[in-house]
């Protein structure tokens, strides 16, 4: 039998799950507007290394960053099997290139916990907690620090 959860606002979050390298990684899919598969990437002269390109949706441009490279992982060139979670940052779209998306859980916010300390330096910033699955842990994304621009 299932247990069933209050899927109050106050007590759990909606997460989409997608993979980057081995890692699982979530975000709120309140930030998500959505998800496309093999499309056209234009590459951005002089643009940071994290930068994939950028790709029209609907007439309107969208930068696509590479989590991988944001991430210091080994980057993959197969990028017509990957998928681009677009998100709302301000005013623009930023899509956030992923090996796959798996699955969007209700979390319970009990089992959210902070990242733990010694995930530290660079990329220890793009993290706003741990999802305790029964199975796996999942890296909460903080989107905030994740679409900073770098000056």
């Amino acid at each position: 039998m299932q247990e069933s959860m209050d899927k109050s606002p106050s007590n759990t979050q909606e997460l989409a799950i997608f993979q980057v390298g081995d890692m699982p990684c979530g975000l709120d899919t309140s930030l998500v507007r959505e998800i496309i598969k093999n499309t056209q990437l234009t590459k951005v002269h002089l643009a940071p290394d994290y930068v994939r390109g950028v790709i029209n949706l609907r007439g309107e441009i969208a930068t696509v960053i590479d989590l991988r490279k944001k991430f210091s992982m080994e980057t993959v060139d197969d990028g017509e099997n990957m998928e681009i979670v677009v998100v709302k940052s301000g005013s623009e779209n930023i899509g956030l290139m992923v090996d796959r998306v798996r699955d969007v859980v209700w979390a319970d916010r009990k089992e959210i916990t902070p990242p733990p300390s010694n995930i530290g330096g660079v990329t220890g910033i793009f993290f706003s907690g741990i999802f305790k699955m029964k199975t796996e842990l999942v890296s909460i994304l903080n989107s905030e620090e994740l679409l900073k621009t770098e000056e």
